[in-house]
C-alpha cells in the first residue's frame, strides 16, 4: 500500500512539474512587449487617361521623374496596374503612373 500512495505522490509531483515546465506558470505574453506592425508607404501617383498611340514611354516621358530608374518606375507601373502586363495600353483606359520614389517600408 506505501508503495501505491508513493507512486500516486510521485506521478503528481512529475506531472506538475511537466506542466510547469512546458506551460509555465507565468504566461510567456507576460515577457514580450506589443510590436508595432511594419507600414509600407504607399508610391505617390497619378490618374492618367490614355489616348491612342500611348506607350508606357510615352507616359513615363510626359510625367517624369529623375530619382527612379526605368525599371524601378517599370515595376512599380505593374504593380499600380496589374491588369496591363499582358495587354496593350489602349486609348480611352485610365491608367495610374508612379511619381516619387516613397516606396520603402517604415520599420526599425
Amino acid at each position: 500500500m506505501r508503495t501505491l500512495f508513493a507512486a500516486i505522490i510521485l506521478f503528481f509531483i512529475f506531472h506538475i512539474l511537466k506542466e510547469d515546465l512546458t506551460d509555465g506558470t507565468i504566461p510567456l505574453a507576460a515577457f514580450f512587449t506589443e510590436e508595432e506592425p511594419c507600414v509600407e508607404d504607399k508610391p505617390e501617383m497619378i490618374q492618367v487617361t490614355t489616348i491612342d498611340g500611348d506607350t508606357i514611354e510615352s507616359l513615363f516621358a510626359l510625367y517624369p521623374d529623375a530619382s527612379q530608374s526605368f525599371i524601378e518606375r517599370l515595376s512599380i507601373f505593374y504593380s499600380l496596374n496589374p491588369h496591363l502586363q499582358n495587354q496593350q495600353i489602349i486609348g480611352g483606359l485610365t491608367v495610374k503612373l508612379p511619381l516619387s520614389t516613397n516606396t520603402g517600408k517604415q520599420c526599425d
